[in-house]
């Protein structure tokens, strides 16, 4: 009876339907190197997608794939718009400037966005490229050979879920470029892939080629990309064993993608952290749904949750019950367990009378015996008159 009431009281407490928020629209800084949030200006205004053509077919686009800018069809917060890669087994390209480009000298890198999987993805990418300061840089032949400083983000094809930072750097001995991969996270990353809900991806890249990586402001990965051996410089302003990916001028996406429906929102490209704390606060931080939501959204993939959650919120009811009301009876008020400690004692019902002294006991014990005895008579009589 108990559980069924607990049970029944957690699912009174489920919303029945989402509530609806509307989005607060976020200012882009301006000190950043690049901020975007797709909620007021058109995808043409600065994002510039590919015009280049296969190598077979000069007349035949390579990256014919769709993008556009619309509201997720579940969205819990009307106004908050979003980058979405629509086709289906196709090549997706698509870059933009930077307000201004990004020397990795002497500050932190700090590159963050979000990524939500609509459908149940089998293989895509969903990082993101830093695309390097070149004469050459053209947006409208984005492709894969252009040429990046970093790449990062999310990666998962069959049963590889994969989170790829890479950077390229030139050996100063050789000229030579060089892509440093980081190791995978030790964590198992495939909820990321199949939950259907936007996660925030942040980098944060040192010139002493340290780096951290979270997912949902949770650190997941960090470490060095160098070793004290092996180590790259090119800018005679970097500090000695520094880290020197390069300036940066444009930020591109050029994926594949077999299922479609891949959404990107609020990018940000920053060398200050506070930065970037505020700008998390304003646009991934207002949409998080609270403690209760989180609990109840927790039971999808952990099922056993519920049971955990009913004797975490049972047990404090019973005991604030039990110290409460501590005299309260259930049951018809017409039977025997039916009364209060407050309540005069009970006499046993239908129970022979129970001695209070000790010259009562003896009493009893001479009365039972007598009648004990005036019955051995009468079976004695019985059976003398069956005889006759």
């Amino acid at each position: 009876m108990m559980f069924g009431r607990l049970l029944l009281a957690c699912v009174c407490l489920t919303p029945a339907d989402p509530v609806q928020d509307t989005y607060r629209l976020v200012q882009v800084p301006e000190e950043a190197h690049f901020a975007e949030t797709f909620d007021s200006d058109p995808l043409d205004r600065r994002w510039v997608q590919s015009k280049a053509v296969k190598e077979t077919d000069a007349e035949a686009l390579k990256y014919d794939g769709q993008w556009v800018v619309e509201e997720p069809a579940a969205a819990m917060y009307p106004g908050n718009r979003a980058l979405v890669m629509k086709s289906s087994g196709q090549h997706h390209a698509i870059a933009a400037y930077l307000h201004t480009p990004f020397n990795f000298i002497h500050t932190p890198l700090c590159l963050q966005y979000e990524v939500r999987f609509g459908r149940d993805v089998e293989c895509s990418g969903a990082y993101i490229k830093l695309l390097t300061k070149t004469h050459l840089l053209r947006l409208s032949q984005f492709s894969e050979s252009t040429p990046y400083s970093v790449m990062f983000g999310p990666d998962k094809c069959g049963t590889s879920h994969r989170l790829h930072l890479i950077i390229r750097v030139t050996d100063s001995s050789n000229g030579r470029n060089q892509e440093i991969h980081a190791p995978q996270p030790v964590d198992d990353l495939t909820v990321y892939f199949t939950d259907r809900q936007p996660h925030l991806y942040t980098l944060q890249l040192y010139q002493d080629s340290r780096y951290e990586i979270f997912i949902d402001q949770s650190l997941i990965s960090q470490g060095r990309l160098l070793t004290d051996e092996v180590q790259y410089t090119e800018s005679p302003e970097s500090p000695v064993s520094g880290l020197w990916v390069g300036s940066v001028a444009a930020l591109g996406l050029e994926l594949w993608s077999l299922s479609g429906e891949v959404m990107f929102d609020n990018f940000l490209l920053t060398d200050d952290l506070k930065l970037a704390e505020r700008w998390t606060q304003d646009t991934w931080g207002q949409k998080q749904p609270g403690l209760l939501e989180r609990l109840l959204i927790a039971t999808n993939s952990h099922p056993w949750l519920w049971g955990v959650y009913i004797f975490t919120v049972g047990l404090p009811i019973t005991l604030f019950i039990s110290y409460m009301w501590p005299d309260k009876r259930f049951g018809p008020p017409d039977q025997d367990y039916y009364y209060k400690k407050s309540d005069e004692p009970q006499p046993e019902r239908d129970q022979p009378d129970r001695p209070t002294s000790l010259s009562d006991y003896g009493a009893m014990s001479r009365e039972g015996a007598r009648r004990r005895e005036t019955q051995k008579v009468q079976r004695k009589s019985d059976l003398e008159v069956e005889n006759e």
